[in-house]
């Protein structure tokens, strides 16, 4: 594995960790569909990065890690080849 992949790994879970802290920490009454609903609107009016919450913050970052840890699979397959 070369050091970039190995840096899209921890990254991708930094983000992930990162999003589940932050979750802990938001109010407890704001349930997951409306934090998500509430960055996918924000995305897509471009209003980034006014999230309002930390349980909106924490689902951009876990969008984000999730999409990072994806393209570490994509280059660790496209090494294979």
């Amino acid at each position: 594995m070369t050091l970039e992949v190995m840096v899209l790994l921890a990254v991708a879970i930094l983000l992930i960790l990162l999003g589940i802290y932050l979750w802990t920490k938001g109010s407890s009454k704001e349930p997951f569909w409306e934090a998500l609903f509430n960055v996918i609107g924000n995305i897509l009016v471009w209003d980034l990065p006014v999230f309002t919450t930390f349980r909106a913050w924490s689902v951009f970052l876990w969008l984000i890690g999730f999409g990072t840890f994806i393209i570490f699979i994509w280059a660790t397959i496209s090494n294979w080849f």
